[in-house]
């Protein structure tokens, strides 16, 4: 049992240790827990049982001696108290050697025991409750404690008889209690206790003293010894064992069936979810998210889980926003404006539809930044991409492509006189906007038109010719717009 419970633990310590999935660690250990546990609860039911068949072994010997007794008060010779002793014998079968004592213990009235019971083992018996008897108490009790030998003083058998007669006798007649003490205490009501049938087995009795006369009273018994066999408490305790043992390991199981539905349902399964949760993450999936969870600890994992995806999907954003846009204005950057204008030709590819993009570049901006500093030539830009984006729409594009020059994709293109009108208005917005009472120091625009698909199907091509047309205006004088070879662009059907 002990080498039992050392490998119940090196198992549990494996099945922990061991990296494997964890409904199987589960299992595993809780299969460690209850091996050991049942473990634990066998050895101590082999201990309560142990001492209960002990008991009763004592109860049921002082039994024997108590008939015994009475045997011997209605027995006329020492022949018909071995029948008794005899038939006591035979209706116990885990009983193997009865020997009565006399009264000071020195002599063996009577003897008898099983054909395969040793004699060493019986002459044992007699030495050890001679011994014993001298310093008996008045209780049964066990007197080797290897061999189950019990002995029974029989002076407290007699002494519980007088008292029940005694208290028998002053119940029934109690003016003649006095008259019955100086009787004396030999005057019994004789009753042999009828024991229970069971088959007998063979028996071989020795009488220890011969009698010449059969008429002679029979000597006062002192102790009845009494030897079972060896296995008796085993068998018994073995026996309680295989009862119980059925019981046990079902409700290990259900405990087990029910352990295991417990942590599909509440452990994980839960984290299941979490794990779709994140393998959609992976496939792309920006906006899903751990649902809420029935136990608190799991439901504080996914809500800490679903507060770093919004924590990354929020620097990440802040991280594509400062690579795609300008610091200083907020608008668009290079990058973005031709990310802008990879998806506008895309998009009017499909749908057969227009667009336009505009280059503008700031005159006479330099001499802001050398007159007045940076810092005033930032505020400049700042209020002429604040102009740029009031011009436009919100499905329109505006950028800053590096210092003083700026964007415009121009959506949806359908009449030329609304594209000359936009492009005046944004060339005298901007040339609106000095922040110095020094006219010397006014900016203004000059803007290059190039249209798509009539100038270019190809981004970098469309960029060039808008970048010409820029380059026209600005030899033009300044302050005005060119657009890339207009004629092409709208054709007048006679």
């Amino acid at each position: 049992m002990h080498k039992l419970l050392i490998h119940a633990l090196f198992i549990g310590k494996l099945a922990v240790i061991a990296k494997r999935p964890l409904k199987s660690k589960f299992i595993s250990s809780l299969c460690c827990c209850a091996l050991l546990m049942g473990s634990i609860a066998a050895l101590d039911t082999y201990r309560v049982a142990a001492n209960e068949i002990k008991l009763q072994m004592l109860l049921r010997a002082n039994i024997i001696a108590s008939a015994i007794h009475h045997g011997s008060m209605i027995a006329s010779d020492t022949s018909e108290l071995g029948q008794m002793v005899d038939q006591s014998l035979m209706n116990n079968p885990d009983i193997n050697t009865l020997i009565l004592l006399s009264r000071d213990g020195s002599k063996t009235l009577y003897e008898t025991h099983t054909e395969n019971y040793p004699v060493k083992l019986s002459s044992l018996l007699e030495q050890q409750g001679r011994e014993a008897y001298k310093t008996s108490t008045l209780s049964p009790k066990f007197i080797h404690s290897e061999h189950m030998f019990i002995l029974v003083p029989l002076d407290s058998v007699e002494n519980a008889m007088q008292q029940q007669a005694s208290v028998q006798f002053s119940t029934a007649n109690p003016t003649a209690h006095s008259a019955h003490e100086h009787a004396g205490a030999h005057e019994h009501t004789p009753g042999l206790q009828e024991l229970p049938s069971v088959k007998p087995h063979d028996a071989t009795v020795t009488a220890a003293n011969s009698f010449n006369e059969a008429d002679m009273h029979i000597e006062h018994l002192g102790a009845l010894l009494i030897a079972y066999n060896d296995d008796t408490v085993k068998k018994g305790t073995y026996t309680i064992l295989w009862r119980i043992l059925p019981t046990t390991m079902f409700g290990v199981f259900i405990m087990l069936v029910m352990c295991n539905l417990l942590l599909h349902i509440q452990v994980l399964k839960p984290i299941d979810k979490i794990r779709q949760a994140m393998l959609k993450q992976q496939s792309g999936d920006d906006h899903a998210r751990a649902q809420s969870q029935s136990s608190c600890e799991i439901d504080e994992m996914a809500d800490t889980l679903n507060h770093m995806l919004d924590a990354l999907k929020e620097r990440e954003n802040t991280i594509k926003k400062m690579a795609m846009t300008d610091p200083l204005t907020g608008l668009a950057n290079r990058a973005m404006f031709h990310s802008k204008l990879e998806l506008a030709i895309k998009s009017c590819f499909d749908s057969k539809e227009k667009f336009a993009v505009f280059f503008i570049d700031l005159d006479r901006f330099k001499l802001v930044n050398d007159r007045f500093g940076h810092s005033a030539g930032d505020q400049m830009l700042k209020e002429v991409s604040k102009v740029l984006s009031e011009q436009t729409r919100s499905y329109d594009t505006v950028a800053r492509l590096g210092g003083d020059e700026f964007a415009i994709i121009a959506i949806d293109v359908l009449d030329i006189e609304t594209i000359r009108l936009r492009l005046s208005t944004i060339i005298s917005n901007i040339a609106g906007t000095n922040l110095t009472n020094d006219l010397d120091t006014n900016i203004g625009a000059s803007i290059g038109v190039a249209f798509y698909p009539n100038d270019a199907l190809d981004p970098d091509e469309l960029v060039a010719r808008a970048d010409k047309a820029l380059y026209q205006a600005k030899n033009a004088g300044r302050g005005v717009y060119r657009i890339y070879d207009e004629k092409k662009l709208f054709l007048v059907e006679d």
